[in-house]
């Protein structure tokens, strides 16, 4: 199955329900699929959220803390956080405005490409 959208889940841990909204817009409007999951609290919500909506990327908006050991718990799926706290992602940002134009970059490498997980 060939997916024509790069799709991307947007979470918030650790700071106000909605800021995530801005970030949303930003790749909306560049032409990503976004799908906005609200504040989790746990890593276990967040990957529950990931295997329900199968997304290309997982975004995380972080407050002081950030949802440690996450990237074991989504395998195959790129993450990036974005936010002032502590940064263990490999991909981190302080602003909205670079981490969309970092997903952009990845939507060049993935658009068409044959989803390998198991919906």
């Amino acid at each position: 199955m060939t997916r024509r959208l790069l799709r991307v889940v947007l979470a918030e841990f650790d700071v106000e329900e909605g800021a995530a909204v801005a970030l949303g817009r930003l790749l909306r409007d560049d032409g990503v699929e976004v799908v906005y999951a609200g504040r989790l609290d746990t890593v276990d919500q967040m990957a529950r959220t990931v295997e329900q909506e199968d997304p290309d990327i997982l975004g995380v908006l972080c407050g002081a803390s950030e949802p440690e050991g996450l990237a074991d718990a989504v395998p195959g799926v790129l993450l990036f956080a974005v936010g002032n706290g502590p940064s263990g992602f490999e991909n981190a940002f302080e602003s909205l405005e670079d981490a969309a134009n970092w997903v952009s970059g990845v939507r060049s490498h993935t658009v068409e490409t044959p989803s390998d997980r198991v919906r």
